[in-house]
């Protein structure tokens, strides 16, 4: 597992390393630390979680954050903050824990536990592959699902496949893991939600999706609530 940590202020960067040094005790983990919002950016590294401190001078942690996701959309975030008026703020950005820093020792803990388990989870379904046979897929790793002619086309990362599901079917099956029919040729997985308009949505792997008129306010609605699930865990 790979952990990044953000803060510009040394002692608090101190007080992280102190205690994660405690916390992963005899565990293989890399972690690397950045004094700047514009180094971890220009290490371009992957990393599993990041632990992001907001106020810091040129690139603030949001930008950090909005920055990082567009290359690394997987990645959980946790903010580091003594200030409570982030934390809606922090929900456009997906972030998965808000940690007082003057509280570390207790929230830092359950907000590490939690992003372990979120990266361990996965659930995984059977698609019916054309000429391959049936092959499991994370479901996480789905982007999002479309129709064209008579086709569904299942688009996960760096790879889409062609199957013999219907999208109705799969509607069902991912109806409780965050995925919304925002057309009827679209199911989309709204973890990964890049940005939208009025009739368009585009995904994390940069694909565009067809937004109903009619499926608009529902699909805001959804989005919304399910940014603030995946950020209270």
């Amino acid at each position: 597992m790979k952990i990044a940590v953000v803060d510009d202020e040394k002692l608090w960067l101190k007080r992280v390393e102190d205690f994660l040094e405690h916390y992963y005790s005899g565990r293989e983990v890399d972690i690397t630390y950045y004094l700047s919002g514009k180094n971890f950016l220009n290490e371009n590294k992957k990393s599993d979680i990041i632990l992001m401190d907001i106020e810091m001078p040129v690139i603030n942690g949001f930008e950090a954050i909005e920055r990082y996701k567009t290359r690394f959309p997987e990645a959980v975030i946790i903010i580091l903050t003594t200030h409570d008026e982030y934390i809606k703020k922090g929900f456009i950005f997906e972030a998965f824990r808000y940690v007082d820093k003057t509280a570390m020792d207790k929230e830092l803990s359950e907000a590490l536990k939690s992003a372990e388990r979120k990266l361990d989870g996965g659930k995984t379904m059977f698609l019916k592959v054309l000429r391959v046979g049936e092959v499991a897929v994370k479901i996480r790793d789905i982007i999002y699902i479309e129709t064209m002619k008579r086709h569904v086309i299942v688009h996960i990362k760096k790879d889409l496949l062609l199957c013999g599901n219907t999208i109705s079917e799969m509607e069902k099956e991912l109806a409780e893991e965050g995925f919304f029919r925002v057309h009827r040729s679209y199911l989309i997985n709204l973890r990964c939600v890049d940005s939208f308009c009025k009739t368009d949505i585009k995904m994390s792997n940069g694909d565009m999706a067809m937004l109903s008129a009619r499926k608009s306010a529902e699909f805001k609605k959804n989005l919304m609530e399910y940014r603030y699930y995946i950020a209270n865990g």
